[in-house]
């Protein structure tokens, strides 16, 4: 046998373990053990259930991944109790009872083949799997699951959750109110529509956001105040009302809108200033709008083959945008000399116009500011043609409109090979 198969099979693994029949000798056998999630992901996969973005099941959302992850490095007290469930292909596992009945061990057939799949509870074992390989969970066990009884509990699991109802979960934050419930939420970034550990608290408290103890709020010194809260309440629940499924989960929407904004930050470090206009809440709303439109569209392109919770793809279709948007936009004086002029439905219409153009021309390699209304044209050209000579760049073609890179002057003779 040759070294590359021996590494390709998986071993056969045994656990202590408790079985029972929930509906006596009607239903499947079930089996309760805990394992590492490192060991439980050399056994069980999700593939059979989720084969790929265009399949009719669900898959893996990156961005769900890393909430599970800082969850649990959040706080060491944080855990998540609830059971993952697996369904074992026949002859894949067996049950052996040992004194007292109830008690036994579970065998694990050894293999190239997966044994098991993953019913519920992917994005937990990813999840703790990044934040600790070693971690243990509890698994329920299906034993013997035909391909039927596996989507049948599949689609019974994720269609019959529900949420606790807003009342209740006002009544208990209220009654624990003096306690350290508010606290671990925060820490875990659990938001509720509540004072203190909603979203906007959860993007200005996380260190690794870009908006980290800017947002005009009370737990934000007051010197370093430059972003308006209501511009990431408004980001968000733009968010909420693009209709996607996976937008649903608020800490999906909440990852996706700090990628965004971290690239942004990044690329573009000389604006993050305070009274900046990129950071404004026109500069905000709309750039959330723009660049989130744009990817989602090329999610629904089937040809492109981009996932919108995937927060490294986001991450990258985001550079992509941005590539072709000159800084100067913001920078430059706008039309209007009241900046609150844009901040109407109308205003943010106009300026979601302009970032189209300012895009466009990017990509067509034409002067930024052609065909943008709402700056003031007057102040563009001066400015960007000394910006344009200390990159050695000519102007403009007054035919095509094109710029030309002017080419090196060199003095001295070339080194010999």
């Amino acid at each position: 046998m040759s070294a590359e198969k021996i590494v390709s099979e998986r071993v056969a693994k045994t656990f202590p373990a408790m079985s029972y029949k929930q509906r006596g000798e009607k239903g499947p056998q079930l089996v309760i053990f805990v394992a590492p999630v490192k060991e439980i992901l050399k056994f069980a996969t999700v593939n059979a259930l989720s084969p790929s973005a265009r399949g009719p099941q669900r898959e893996q959302k990156e961005a769900r991944v890393d909430a599970i992850s800082k969850f649990l490095l959040a706080d060491q007290e944080n855990t998540i109790p609830t059971a993952v469930i697996l369904a074992f292909d026949k002859g894949m596992a067996s049950y052996t009872p040992s004194i007292p009945a109830q008690m036994g061990e579970l065998r694990i057939k050894g293999g190239q083949k997966h044994a098991a799949t993953i019913v519920d509870g992917q994005h937990r074992l990813v999840g703790i799997n990044l934040a600790n390989p070693d971690m243990e969970v509890g698994v329920v066990a299906i034993i013997d699951a035909s391909p039927v009884e596996q989507a049948f509990q599949f689609l019974v699991i994720n269609n019959k959750s529900s949420k606790v109802p807003p009342t209740h979960t006002k009544a208990l934050l209220a009654k624990m109110k003096n306690t350290d419930l508010p606290k671990r939420l925060r820490s875990a970034k659990l938001a509720f529509d509540i004072e203190g550990i909603n979203d906007v608290d959860l993007v200005n408290s996380d260190k690794d956001s870009p908006f980290y103890q800017t947002i005009d709020w009370t737990t934000t010194p007051i010197a370093k105040r430059m972003v308006q809260a209501t511009s990431i309440e408004l980001s968000l629940a733009y968010l909420e009302s693009l209709g996607l499924p996976d937008f649903d989960d608020r800490d999906v929407r909440r990852s996706v809108f700090l990628v965004i904004w971290r690239t942004i930050k990044n690329t573009w470090p000389e604006l993050w200033i305070k009274d900046s206009r990129l950071v404004s809440k026109v500069g905000v709303v709309c750039m959330t709008r723009y660049i989130s439109n744009l990817i989602a569209n090329w999610a629904d392109n089937e040809e492109l083959d981009i996932t919108i919770t995937d927060l490294e793809q986001v991450e990258e279709q985001t550079e992509k945008i941005i590539q072709y948007m000159d800084q100067d936009f913001w920078s430059t004086p706008w039309a209007e000399k009241a900046q609150g002029g844009f901040d109407t439905n109308q205003g943010r219409d106009r300026v979601l116009q302009a970032l189209t153009q300012l895009y466009r021309n990017g990509k067509r390699g034409i002067p930024w500011w052609t065909d943008i209304d709402i700056i003031d044209r007057s102040l563009t050209k001066p400015a960007a043609r000394k910006k344009r000579e200390l990159r050695g760049v000519d102007q403009p073609d007054p035919a095509t409109g094109r710029a030309h890179q002017k080419k090196a002057r060199t003095t001295g003779t070339k080194k010999a090979c």
